[in-house]
């Protein structure tokens, strides 16, 4: 299995440091995620869109993410939620420097 990612992305409608208070107060739950090597949060404020990259070990611990409570529970507080997962293009991803695991 190689590393895989997932993107989540949703529509937010509150003060942007209103979501990055929330965001931080469960940073560790999802630092606990098994298999997650790193994750990018993400918000653009004038577009009211946040969400996140994360990168997991393998593709099966990356779809168990998709389908885990955490993610379950983010869906239903942010209706409308995309939640994709990908395999990496590893060649030409190393080229440009991508933080993959060797």
């Amino acid at each position: 299995m190689s590393a895989t990612i997932v993107q989540i992305n949703f529509a937010f409608d509150m003060p942007r440091e209103e979501l990055e208070h929330g965001a931080t107060g469960i940073a560790d739950v999802i630092a606990g995620v098994d298999g997650l090597l790193w994750k990018f949060w993400l918000v653009d404020e004038a577009g009211k869109t946040s969400g996140g990259i994360y990168l997991f070990a393998d593709r099966d611990k990356a779809e168990a993410y998709a389908r885990s409570d955490i993610v379950a529970k983010l869906r239903r507080d942010w209706p409308g939620a995309t939640v994709q997962v990908f395999d990496i293009m590893q060649a030409p991803s190393r080229i440009t420097r991508a933080p993959l695991p060797h």
